[in-house]
């Protein structure tokens, strides 16, 4: 996968980068969260979730990094540059996990990050930019609505968020306060554009596409933009009995067009648009349902796209007597064209095929790119699972990914200000 004579200096340290190390380091976080019923259960604020940090938090410091929790939970492990003045590049991603997930998505960019970050320390490299490994908190939707340490970062967390429930019916609060933080403190964790030059996050690709293609890493020219919505229909609840079929108000048969909608409506905008829950009361078996609550989510890489899609589902569902209601709303965040350029470039001096493409899930880079130009590297996922325990990417395609992340952060350091 390497070429065999890596044409600059960057490609030298960057394959310079010890494999055999990140494969432990996998292999010992392995240890941490795994679940009986199969796959990793490191939830967000969980004792496991502890675990995992403790794990890095020594791990950062054997290489030389100032560690710090800031007050939502993120673990900051800070390098220092050799040029006064200079921004922060940040690397990263997070450790917590689905209920019953892998062992890969976002601990590859976490553990990837620290095998950078200790190749410039076995190699006593010191770059111009302090460097910040950053292990963000809470980035699953265990949490309401997922990215909450990225979130926070950026100044993007609504406040009310915080009684929203979590998974378990527990608000994002009483989580935190038995992690031992403190939630009234959570704007303490805002930082500034000021304080960054670039954000790289390598992450394994969650979908098939690279793997179906024979293609070892993704340089990610952007991520998608994720909207949701309650669209609630409103019935009769009445004896299923005793009601007959033409007397009915039946709220599932109302809903039951607009289901076949979202999949319609999605493909004609060239989108992708999913019925994720589907909530029925008063949910008996002889009761005609009185009320239909649809959770209906869509994504795309273009604003435009989505405005279009969700004007027809909202007039779709309201022809219906539907009430359609606007949840969440992440926008849509491009890639910075000089990180995928660096990204494109280290690609090709180390011999390592890439693809420049779109990702189809939400990432911590998206809500940092608020704060800093962004980029991501993808590596395959083997049969494109993931969040589930059959997540796998071969060990030498994550170290491929953590070399280009390697000298990404090189040119970046050369070349930013």
């Amino acid at each position: 996968m390497l070429g065999s004579a890596p044409q600059s200096e960057t490609a030298r340290l960057a394959a310079l980068l010890d494999g055999p190390r990140l494969e432990r380091d996998f292999a010992a976080f392995a240890e941490i969260g795994r679940s009986a019923a199969g796959g990793y259960d490191r939830i967000a604020y969980s004792p496991a979730d502890r675990e995992a940090r403790n794990w890095l938090i020594l791990e950062m410091r054997a290489v030389g990094l100032d560690v710090r929790e800031d007050a939502v939970g993120n673990i900051i492990g800070r390098r220092e540059g050799s040029e006064a003045g200079c921004k922060a590049i940040a690397i990263g991603s997070h450790t917590d996990s689905v209920p019953s997930g892998g062992n890969y998505d976002g601990v590859l960019g976490v553990l990837g990050g620290l095998a950078c970050l200790r190749t410039l320390h076995d190699r006593h490299v010191q770059l111009r930019h302090p460097v910040e490994l950053i292990d963000f908190a809470a980035e699953e939707a265990t949490m309401p609505g997922g990215t909450v340490g990225s979130r926070a970062m950026a100044g993007l967390l609504p406040p009310e968020l915080l009684d929203a429930k979590a998974f378990d019916g527990q608000t994002l609060a009483e989580h935190m306060r038995a992690f031992g933080l403190d939630p009234a403190q959570w704007r303490r964790a805002r930082r500034q554009a000021k304080d960054f030059s670039a954000y790289l996050e390598l992450h394994i690709e969650q979908g098939g596409v690279l793997e179906a293609e024979g293609i070892p890493v993704g340089v990610v020219a952007g991520i998608v933009g994720i909207r949701r919505y309650a669209v609630t229909f409103h019935g009769i609840a009445n004896h299923a009995g005793t009601t007959p079929m033409a007397a009915r108000k039946d709220a599932l048969v109302f809903a039951a067009p607009f289901i076949g909608e979202v999949q319609r409506i999605a493909i004609a905008h060239g989108i992708v648009g999913t019925i994720g829950t589907l909530q029925i009361f008063p949910a008996a078996p002889s009761v005609i349902p009185g009320q239909v609550r649809l959770d209906v989510e869509i994504r795309a890489i273009s604003e435009t796209l989505l405005d279009g899609a969700e004007a027809e589902l909202r007039s779709v569902a309201e022809r219906s007597g539907a009430t359609f209601t606007a949840v969440s709303d992440k926008h849509p965040v491009r890639s910075a064209p000089g990180i995928m350029h660096h990204m494109t470039k280290v690609c090709a001096e180390l011999g390592i095929v890439q693809k420049t493409m779109p990702s189809g899930a939400g990432h911590d880079a998206m809500c940092i790119a608020t704060l800093a130009p962004q980029g991501m590297i993808f590596v395959p996922s083997r049969a494109g699972i993931s969040h589930a325990p059959e997540e796998f990417t071969e060990p030498e395609q994550c170290v491929a990914g953590a070399r280009v992340l390697l000298g990404t952060l090189l040119e970046v350091d050369a070349t930013f200000a």
